[in-house]
């Protein structure tokens, strides 16, 4: 059997459609997920699959749950596309062993992806990829799998009962009556409706955009970023909206455009989040932020005396601290925020919901939140940037990032240098630069914070300069 490359990144297998991504090597990596499930025998009973909206998606989902249940596991397969969110709820809600979603979540529309949902309903921890990947080099190698009965397969709502579960999170009753504008950008996105649905029946209006399926994402990659809302942002204006919330393309990530069309990234999102939880709805726990997350959310943690837990990129890390239990919020910087009361997953239309009943509660608009925080941090300004470099030249970007011992950048002192996930250099006012190159693909990625956007584009330039080697 032909070697195939089948790599988890921080959450799943992405691949390029109908290259490595293609119908055999999804059966190829459903059979290992069953190999899994049958040898560590977790809680639970069948496997669950859902799909988001990109190119084939429903068609490698198929595929997947017919390996299954080939394999003697009980599949339900959705009975149309869903957010990510909602797969890991009805894991859960369900009591099921585990769960597969073929998404690429906010990647360029030529990728799909494949994640392992645990029964716990979040991300797959380390442990369990790491014995999935040993499973299916085993089968490439050849070696024989133990034989199963062959278990049904049938096709089922998955999505209602998270719908419902979400509406019991916040005070729903008091955001339909608020009487707000909101606009909804779905992206293209699996997500589409969700908001719209659970807003409807009061006096807060609804505005959804970009609700149809379309393989191409209308030219821009489905991540909730500024470059890709510029349309969230016209909306917004041109109707005298609110807010505006957009999802990525399976609806786990988050952003946000004020009443003025400004972008809210995820770090003001979950600044704003963590601040309206404590203050307002009493919630106390302790609070996780990955190292690329902005440093509001430890000055938030001190002023409110909560513990803060830092860790490596990806939500699989914030997902092993939900598990452990107390956690208030947990987040991060691409904009995928998880809170108490939920499953241990990170969920875009929920906190879009918690950015609405945090201006219903205070009466405040956007805006007026992100500077409520501001008062109490200080004015915090983020970016970042992709380094796309050629595969040849990423060996030599990775030894100089990993190398690195630089005592000033963009004319600032580094006071310390962090090295838990890529190389952090901290600053003596709080700004910070983080240099972090892929572990999939030929990408470096360069992030900064600092008290004003001039600094932010500096750190990023002297941050690139020392990928590309020219510092």
């Amino acid at each position: 059997m032909k070697q195939v490359e089948i790599r988890f990144g921080t959450d799943g297998w992405r691949g390029v459609i109908d290259e490595d991504f293609n119908e055999t090597n999804v059966r190829l990596v459903a059979r290992a997920v069953a190999e899994y499930l049958h040898h560590a025998k977790p809680e639970g009973h069948g496997v669950l699959v859902g799909y988001d909206n990109r190119l084939k998606s429903e068609v490698f989902a198929r595929a997947a749950a017919e390996e299954l249940a080939r394999c003697g596991l009980p599949t339900v397969l959705s009975e149309s596309s869903l957010s990510s969110p909602a797969l890991s709820f009805a894991v859960y809600h369900r009591k099921a062993q585990g769960g597969v979603m073929i998404t690429a979540s906010h990647n360029p529309p030529q990728f799909n992806g494949f994640k392992f949902k645990a029964n716990y309903g979040g991300s797959a921890l380390p442990d369990i990829t790491e014995q999935i990947e040993a499973h299916l080099q085993r089968i490439l190698a050849g070696e024989q799998t133990a034989a199963h009965k062959p278990a049904g397969m049938r096709t089922e709502n998955l999505t209602t009962a998270y719908l419902q579960h979400l509406s019991t999170l916040v005070e729903m009753p008091r955001i339909l009556e608020a009487g707000w504008k909101v606009v909804t950008d779905a992206m293209h996105g699996s997500g589409a409706g969700y908001l719209r649905t659970l807003l409807q029946g009061g006096r807060t209006q609804v505005i959804a955009i970009r609700e149809n399926r379309d393989t191409q994402f209308g030219g821009v990659n489905p991540e909730p970023i500024a470059s890709n809302l510029g349309v969230l942002m016209e909306t917004v204006v041109r109707e005298g909206a609110d807010i505006g919330i957009a999802l990525d393309g399976d609806a786990d990530r988050v952003g946000a455009v004020d009443e003025r069309g400004n972008f809210v990234d995820s770090h003001r999102i979950f600044a704003i989040t963590l601040y309206h939880l404590v203050q307002r709805r009493g919630w106390r726990g302790r609070v996780v932020k990955t190292i690329s997350t902005t440093n509001m959310i430890d000055a938030l943690s001190r002023h409110f005396g909560l513990p803060l837990t830092v860790t490596p990129i990806g939500f699989k890390y914030i997902c092993e601290n939900m598990l452990q239990g107390d956690v208030l919020i947990g987040g991060e910087e691409s904009g995928g925020i998880g809170v108490q009361h939920h499953i241990p997953e990170r969920d875009g239309v929920l906190m879009g919901l918690m950015l609405l009943e945090a201006m219903t509660l205070s009466g405040k608009k956007l805006s007026e939140l992100v500077q409520e925080v501001f008062e109490l941090t200080g004015e915090h300004h983020y970016h970042r940037i992709d380094l796309h470099l050629e595969r040849e030249e990423m060996p030599a970007a990775r030894e100089r990032v990993a190398q690195t011992e630089a005592r000033e950048v963009a004319g600032l002192p580094v006071q310390a240098i962090d090295r838990m996930d890529g190389t952090k250099f901290l600053f003596e006012d709080g700004a910070w630069l983080l240099l972090r190159a892929s572990g999939t693909e030929p990408v470096v990625r360069v992030y900064a914070e600092a008290s004003s956007p001039e600094l932010v584009q500096q750190l990023l330039s002297a941050g690139e300069a020392l990928v590309r080697g020219k510092s």
